[in-house]
């Protein structure tokens, strides 16, 4: 199998930024979706256009004040959220935050880190987020050694599975390149200290 040494990475942020993030951009799609099935009379249309108006400048202001709170900045990727991918980008830095889906099958991979060696649960990337594909790959270029590439350039990540069942891990211990696997995963930023072997920053949400 492949061996890779991990390196230092960025400073990560916390559960609750992430968590806050993610309330932020669902109450946002609930607004939308309702603008858009909304077939009411002019009067109530316009209704509630105003009041989508008035929870969207009260999602702006939540987002300013924790970025204040925080001194972090967030900046949407691409400016829009697809089917495939909403990822943000935090501070200017390499590292995306948010969802995406990505197409591809399981492959264990042999890394060493801070004098330890052990076989994690990699994933090769096939297909999918266009973005993660990007920065993974540039990563990779760069000198991070916490994933990695294969002789196609397609990377291979450190998959976090503790969010999902027994049978969800055996599907995806059961994809390979014949047989590929979609998954929907939460990119997180990692710390800003040298971090363990087979370290997960891209967790599995289903």
């Amino acid at each position: 199998m492949k061996k890779t040494t991990s390196s230092p990475t960025r400073r990560g942020l916390d559960f609750k930024t992430i968590l806050i993030i993610f309330i932020l951009l669902v109450a946002g799609g609930v607004c939308l979706w309702q603008a858009a099935n909304f077939k009411a009379s002019e009067k109530n249309l316009q209704n509630q256009i105003s009041s989508i108006e008035g929870q969207l400048s009260q999602i702006q202001g939540e987002n300013s004040a924790l970025v204040e709170q925080t001194n972090e900045s967030f900046e949407l990727i691409n400016n829009y959220c697809s089917s495939v991918e909403c990822l943000f980008n935090v501070n200017n830095s390499k590292y995306p935050l948010g969802l995406a889906v990505i197409e591809g099958y399981y492959s264990p991979v042999e890394r060493t880190a801070w004098e330890e060696t052990k076989e994690c649960d990699s994933f090769t990337v096939t297909g999918g987020s266009e973005e993660l594909i990007r920065v993974m790959v540039e990563l990779v270029d760069g000198g991070n050694t916490v994933h990695s590439k294969n002789e196609l350039g397609q990377p291979i990540i450190n998959l976090g599975l503790d969010l999902i069942s027994d049978s969800e891990f055996e599907a995806i211990k059961n994809s390979d390149l014949d047989n590929p696997i979609e998954l929907t995963v939460l990119l997180t930023t990692p710390p800003d200290i040298g971090v363990e072997v087979c370290y997960r920053d891209v967790i599995v949400l289903r």
